[in-house]
C-alpha cells in the first residue's frame, strides 16, 4: 500500500466540503474534472457550483481548481534534501458569467472579492466575446483569484473556508451583476 500524495488528500478534503455545500442546499455541483497529464506528469482536479437559489436569473458560477505539477510530486516523493518548497498544490478559484462589466462595475466586484480573499490575492479579470456566424454573439467573464504560492498539506483545513468564499464570491457578483 502507498501513501496517499498531498494532491490526492487535498482533493478528497475539498470534495467533502464541496458535497457538504450540495447535501445541505447552499449549491449545486454542476461539473467535475480529474484530468492526469501523462505529458507532462501533472494533475489537475476542478469542482464547479452554481448557487442553489440563484438571486438574479444569470448563469454564474465558481469553481476550485486543485494543481500538482511533477516537481510538487517528486519534491513530495523523493524527499530530496527535505526540500519541502515546492511540495503541495497550487490553488485557482474562477467565478464565471455570461456577462461583460463596464470598468465602474468590474472594478467594484473587484474590491468585493478582495474584501472576501484578502488583500493578498491576485485576482483578475477576463472578458471574452464570441462571434460566430451560426450563433448569436456571446459575452462572458471570468475572475481569477490565486494565492501566488503553493497551498500545502498542513493548510488543508483552508479549503473548507476557501468554499465558504466562494459561495460568497457568486453571491457578489449576483448582487453586483
Amino acid at each position: 500500500m502507498f501513501d496517499p500524495t498531498a494532491f490526492e488528500n487535498m482533493k478528497v478534503v475539498l470534495e467533502g466540503a464541496v458535497y457538504d455545500r450540495d447535501f445541505i442546499g447552499d449549491i449545486l455541483v454542476i461539473n467535475r474534472d480529474e484530468i492526469v497529464n501523462l505529458s507532462t506528469m501533472s494533475r489537475s482536479y476542478k469542482i464547479e457550483m452554481e448557487l442553489k437559489k440563484p438571486i438574479v436569473p444569470i448563469s454564474i458560477s465558481g469553481a476550485i481548481e486543485l494543481h500538482a505539477s511533477l516537481k510538487n510530486l517528486s519534491s513530495e516523493l523523493l524527499d530530496a534534501d527535505n526540500d519541502d518548497m515546492h511540495s503541495g498544490c497550487t490553488v485557482n478559484i474562477f467565478i464565471s458569467f455570461p456577462k461583460k462589466l463596464d470598468e465602474v462595475n468590474a472594478e467594484q466586484l473587484l474590491n468585493d472579492l478582495e474584501k472576501i480573499w484578502g488583500d493578498q490575492r491576485i485576482i483578475t479579470v477576463t472578458t471574452s466575446d464570441t462571434v460566430s456566424k451560426k450563433m448569436l454573439p456571446v459575452t462572458s467573464s471570468i475572475y481569477k483569484v490565486s494565492f501566488g504560492r503553493l497551498v500545502k498539506e498542513e493548510q488543508m483545513d483552508d479549503l473548507e473556508d476557501m468554499v465558504e468564499y466562494l459561495i460568497q464570491s457568486i453571491q457578489a457578483v449576483k448582487i453586483s451583476g
